[in-house]
């Protein structure tokens, strides 16, 4: 039997800048152990673990939550300019545990669109492309339209000029499938985003930029949904720990770890006017990118009312809460400060370098080849040192020179470089007209996965597909 030898020109290992998981050694697998063996140990909570959870989560993770992100949220970073002011600690009523975001959008489009009178679902561009397949389901195949991001986040004037065509193109309105009492909240509009730390962008949202999506959302009967995953993964540009002071009220507390901006759903919950019973916004959350994917729960905030519906789906009400097992253990690490403790001292620590790593040799290998990182306008906090460039998530978005199709440029760096990366075929909305002409030049880095000596290589690699395969072929002078 004749044996497969690697060719010898391709460059190895494999490098992976793609895949957005967090690499195998980061995961908490023995603060998983010491919760699984604590809650097996427990007569009364290992009943809650393996029986049939209460439809809207397990009640301590709900609370767990709630003041894990009230902590997170609301003392350290109130939404600025709220015309009513501090919102209050979140109340568990606001919170379901769910099965992740992928799962949690799928029923949010379930229990709160119609085909038939739902218009169009607007996605981000460019988008995480797997959701297109969650609206699709739904049954919103070829109403998928993208949207495009300027400095500041989605383009919310882009986004109006769109709307009000199709509604002048569409002024009567469909007759619902779904009928009240059942389905007592149906929205006209979905609009979805990832607006810290964006999948793939990697851009921050303004916080102006925020309430100007709020105040749309609610002029158009639109609901936003935004995944929050990226959000307690945060960190300076600068070398040194830093603390950081925050105001709640009256009240000023100090941090080493950044706040993120407020969540749209903080925005939507603290301006005046709106629908204070449903709200036009949910965040969908996710401990995927905390904890491990594999554990497949997460949590959604939205009003009481949205998320006491959310949880009417018909596959909840037949199985009860979904992922209950993970939701206790996930419960324990919580309670314990172990999920803290994980984040703060092992994930930060470790993306922030090869964050930095990442950035550095993009600029070093890719730079003076023409390709530009396109991250958006640098969110700011008060520090000890005054304000402080924060940065966060898995992601570095580039954009490569003009004529350079991204596509082309990551199907010869993976055939002949042996290097893998997102590029804009897989971030653009399907079935919807590119929203932007750079579109096509964009492409996604990811830190996550691969360690800081992959990370350096395969942005060598790049450059040199790009520089041998590309620009010396095509004249570009350099």
């Amino acid at each position: 039997m004749e044996v497969e030898t690697q060719n010898p020109a391709i460059p190895q290992p494999h490098i992976n800048l793609q895949k957005g998981w967090p690499s195998p050694r980061l995961l908490p697998s023995q603060a998983l152990l010491a919760a699984a063996e604590a809650t097996l140990s427990s007569s009364a909570r290992a009943t809650d673990a393996m029986l049939y959870g209460p439809n809207i989560g397990d009640p301590a993770l709900r609370r767990g939550c709630a003041e894990w992100l009230s902590r997170l949220y609301r003392l350290r970073s109130p939404p600025a300019g709220s015309e009513d002011g501090i919102v209050d600690p979140i109340s568990p009523d606001r919170i379901c545990i769910t099965a992740g975001a992928s799962n949690t959008l799928a029923c949010i489009m379930a229990a709160f669109t119609d085909p038939a009178y739902t218009r169009r679902v607007w996605m981000v561009e460019p988008t995480y492309f797997l959701a297109c397949t969650v609206f699709e389901d739904a049954g919103f195949q070829d109403r998928l339209v993208g949207v495009p991001e300027d400095e500041e986040g989605l383009d919310v004037d882009f986004l109006r000029k769109r709307i009000e065509v199709v509604e002048s193109e569409e002024a009567a309105l469909g007759t619902p499938y779904k009928r009240s009492p059942q389905y007592p909240r149906l929205y006209r509009h979905v609009i979805y985003l990832v607006p810290t730390f964006s999948n793939p962008s990697a851009k921050t949202y303004t916080l102006a930029r925020r309430e100007a999506l709020i105040r749309l959302a609610r002029e158009v009967n639109a609901l936003i949904i935004t995944d929050d995953c990226y959000d307690f993964l945060s960190w300076t540009s600068e070398a040194e720990w830093r603390e950081f002071t925050v105001t709640s009220g009256t009240s000023h507390h100090s941090c080493l770890t950044p706040p993120p901006p407020p969540r749209l759903v903080d925005v939507d919950n603290s301006l005046s006017g709106g629908d204070r019973e449903w709200g036009n916004a949910i965040s969908n959350g996710s401990f995927s990118k905390v904890v491990g994917p594999g554990m497949r729960c997460g949590w959604a905030e939205a009003t009481p009312a949205f998320i006491f519906r959310l949880n009417q789906v018909g596959a909840t009400l037949s199985g009860g809460a979904p992922g209950q097992f993970s939701s206790v253990l996930i419960e324990h690490m919580l309670r314990t400060g172990a999920l803290e403790r994980h984040i703060q001292h092992v994930l930060i620590p470790t993306y922030r370098s090869r964050c930095a790593t990442l950035r550095k040799v993009t600029e070093e290998y890719l730079g003076p080849l023409g390709v530009r990182i396109d991250v958006g306008r640098s969110y700011h906090v008060k520090s000890s040192e005054g304000d402080e460039e924060i940065v966060g998530g898995f992601f570095l978005y580039i954009l490569f020179p003009e004529g350079i199709v991204a596509d082309e440029v990551a199907a010869v760096a993976l055939k002949q470089y042996n290097v893998r990366l997102l590029s804009a075929g897989m971030m653009s909305v399907r079935g919807s007209k590119p929203s932007s002409d750079q579109l096509r030049r964009g492409a996604r880095l990811c830190w996550a996965w691969e360690e800081e000596e992959q990370v350096m290589e395969g942005v060598r690699r790049i450059g040199q597909a790009l520089k041998e395969q590309f620009l010396n072929r095509n004249g570009y002078e350099l």
